[in-house]
């Protein structure tokens, strides 16, 4: 992808992800691969909603600055140790989604089969222990867990999707999300009711033969 393509790419998606509540203020920050030498990166402190050119900064594989004049992301760190991890994926997310993180500082975890859906497109979504933000305790609290899955919850800190494209990173942000809000109404009605093993295996096995989903997932 040319990378004036990829800046449009990436306006589009941090807008989206503005407009559906996943982040707010100057919260949370993409990457996307531009070639094999050259990263892009949101800068910080800006409105993901109100992105420009001028607020996305490219840099080389080891995050030194190639284009752009403004103060880069603060946690480039992880989105770098992403591609370190991960040479296959080509964009990575970072955002607060509210009822993720509702659930997480209430104590609970995305690690139960609910729905159909859940189980194919996320699998069980690993709660990586705290790390405090901006630093880099978050790019080595991810190295046990993003080669296994492109779904992560950051305790008390919000979500990491990774994918083939930021659109295919943005739609596991929004499935993840709703998973969350799903789970979160559950717990208010009663009981939560989980898919039985035997089913939860069966859709596993459908997410490849049927479905053609072949993104790595943590299976329940």
């Amino acid at each position: 992808m040319k990378r004036d393509q990829a800046i449009q790419e990436m306006i589009r998606i941090g807008r989206r992800m503005y407009r559906r509540g996943y982040i707010v203020a100057a919260e949370g920050n993409l990457s996307l691969r531009a070639s094999t030498e050259e990263i892009l990166v949101t800068a910080s402190g800006v409105c993901k909603g109100e992105l420009t050119a001028a607020d996305i900064i490219a840099l080389d594989t080891k995050g030194k600055i190639i284009a752009g004049d403004k103060r880069v992301s603060t946690e480039v760190a992880m989105h770098l140790e992403v591609y370190r991890q991960r040479p296959e994926v080509q964009a990575a997310i970072h955002a607060h989604p509210p009822y993720c993180i509702a659930l997480m500082i209430s104590g609970y975890s995305l690690d139960k089969p609910l729905l159909p859906e859940h189980v194919v497109l996320l699998g069980k979504v690993p709660k990586v222990p705290y790390a405090r933000p901006s630093t880099g305790q978050v790019p080595r609290s991810i190295i046990p867990w993003i080669r296994r899955t492109d779904v992560l919850l950051l305790d008390r800190h919000g979500s990491l999707t990774v994918g083939s494209s930021l659109a295919e990173a943005f739609l596991k942000l929004e499935v993840l999300e709703h998973a969350a809000k799903v789970y979160w109404a559950a717990l208010q009605v009663g009981a939560v009711r989980e898919l039985p093993r035997e089913e939860v295996r069966e859709l596993l096995r459908l997410r490849q033969s049927t479905y053609g989903i072949r993104w790595p997932v943590i299976p329940f």
